[in-house]
């Protein structure tokens, strides 16, 4: 389920593009750094999000490093580093093995397999460090699964359990209430897109679906219904240096894929 929290970059300001690309390099130097190159493979945006919105809630004292790596090794480029690039990459990793640990499940795939085995010797020490975080994606993922396996159709259940990962997710420190409720509905809205974007392939490949009991119902509604419970949440948060970034993601970035979906299907139903 990633690849939702992303910008809209085509809205982005220059200094705001290079704003996010610097957390992005950031974010992937740390990975490399930790967890070498099998962990700078598991870099997302949805990380970078994460690292931005902490940053800015917790007005956090960055470290700017010009730097070069091996996907741009001609021209230097800005890199953020503090505490919560930190932790995003910790938690990368974590949700990238759950992930690939997924695609083995559902697809027996090879390459999926290979990525796990390899991302889970970091497993342990990430578990000592974020014992809180951890158990609640363990512990809510394997529910997530045991909904699936006995074809329980109740988008609530799974999305609920979704949310729950990514409030404990956002409210690293624990004390702060729209940051947990920011990120419990962007959970539910994750969930929910992504059962939606892949509802007919899910039915053609035969596999579990949660919304096949609300097939009819307008599903558009629903992900607008969510995020209004977000946003009462996400705007009462104090942001700061990246928030036209933030709000960039937060109001227009997160439905991407499903505008993307959406003109797919009509221009399939003009043929």
């Amino acid at each position: 389920m990633f690849g939702y929290l992303i910008a809209n970059i085509d809205i982005l300001s220059k200094e705001e593009k290079k704003q996010y690309r610097s957390f992005y390099c950031g974010l992937c130097n740390r990975l490399k750094e930790k967890y070498g190159f099998i962990g700078a493979s598991t870099l997302t945006y949805d990380l970078t999000f994460v690292a931005m919105l902490l940053t800015d809630v917790y007005k956090q004292v960055n470290e700017l490093v010009e730097e070069r790596c091996i996907v741009h090794p001609i021209k230097k480029h800005l890199a953020v580093f503090n505490e919560y690039t930190e932790y995003a990459a910790s938690m990368n990793i974590y949700l990238s093995y759950y992930k690939h640990l997924d695609d083995v499940n559902d697809d027996n795939s090879l390459r999926a397999k290979i990525k796990a085995n390899k991302l889970q010797i970091f497993l342990a020490e990430i578990e000592e460090k974020y014992p809180i975080q951890t158990t609640v994606i363990k512990e809510n993922l394997n529910y997530i699964n045991n909904i699936e396996k006995e074809n329980i159709l109740n988008p609530d259940l799974g999305s609920n359990a979704f949310g729950n990962i990514m409030a404990c997710l956002l409210d690293k420190e624990n004390n702060n209430e729209n940051l947990k409720g920011c990120g419990y509905h962007l959970g539910r809205f994750i969930y929910i897109v992504d059962a939606v974007i892949d509802f007919k392939k899910d039915l053609k490949k035969e596999v579990y679906n949660p919304l096949v009991a609300l097939e009819n119902y307008d599903h558009y509604e629903i992900l607008l219904s969510i995020m209004d419970d977000c946003d009462n949440y996400y705007s009462k948060l104090q942001l700061n240096e990246n928030k036209s970034i933030l709000n960039n993601i937060i109001y227009s970035g997160i439905w991407s894929q499903y505008q993307l979906h959406r003109k797919k299907q009509e221009k399939g139903a003009r043929r």
